[in-house]
């Protein structure tokens, strides 16, 4: 169930480690070198979501489609990851999924530009909730017998399914993305030059309780 709607060798080590990643950090690594973190290819622990290193592994992993299409990378805007960042904590908090938001204040995407001070002249915005494991569309899933734990239906030993990697999952959601014309157009879109990304986990009522993120991009442009 998914719906869409330099590494500085002196100052900035290799390996992050989990729980470490700092906004400062993007400017240091660029969408080739950010895969050598260590630290994206450890198993979420969806109790504890490191959510600043998951907002950056979708921001590198766009910019890579960004790069393929020989367009100018997006840069890092911390004040446009904190609106997006706050959009998908207000969509799991009060339960909707949508652009328009049940906070009056911030009812539109340009609504919450303006509360962090941003007046562009070009903005957007992806929305999307997906699995948080690495389930296969349409099959069949077992009850969990323990929490957490889920596996396959109707197969002759037991199939559990994996939990995302940092890097598995922020793959995964903009591989949906480019594959919907709109929110592809938005990550291609040249008038776009900032970005921003957040994440909000929950657990799926309707899915036996597997985890789920609902994710954020936010665009800007002058």
């Amino acid at each position: 169930m998914r719906t869409l709607l330099i590494l500085s060798f002196i100052l900035i080590p290799f390996v992050v480690k989990s729980q470490s990643w700092k906004a400062d950090f993007y400017k240091d690594f660029d969408e080739s070198t950010f895969y050598r973190i260590e630290a994206l290819y450890q198993v979420i622990d969806f109790k504890k979501v490191d959510l600043p290193l998951l907002h950056a592994a979708i921001f590198f992993v766009t910019n890579e489609e960004r790069k393929k299409a020989k367009l100018k990378p997006f840069k890092f805007h911390p004040s446009i990851e904190k609106i997006a960042s706050g959009h998908a904590q207000d969509m799991v908090k009060y339960g909707f999924y949508s652009h328009t938001s049940q906070i009056r204040i911030k009812r539109t995407v340009l609504d919450r530009f303006h509360l962090e001070g941003i007046n562009p002249q070009h903005y957007g915005e992806n929305i999307c909730s997906t699995y948080g494991l690495q389930y296969e569309n349409g099959r069949k899933v077992n009850p969990p017998y323990r929490a957490g734990e889920f596996t396959y239906a109707f197969t002759s030993k037991k199939e559990t399914i994996p939990a995302h990697t940092y890097i598995s999952f922020a793959k995964e959601v903009v591989n949906l993305w480019m594959n919907s014309p709109g929110h592809r157009q938005n990550i291609l879109n040249p008038n776009f030059t900032t970005l921003g990304c957040g994440a909000s986990v929950y657990l799926e009522k309707s899915f036996y309780n597997m985890p789920y993120f609902k994710v954020v991009q936010n665009f800007g442009g002058d």
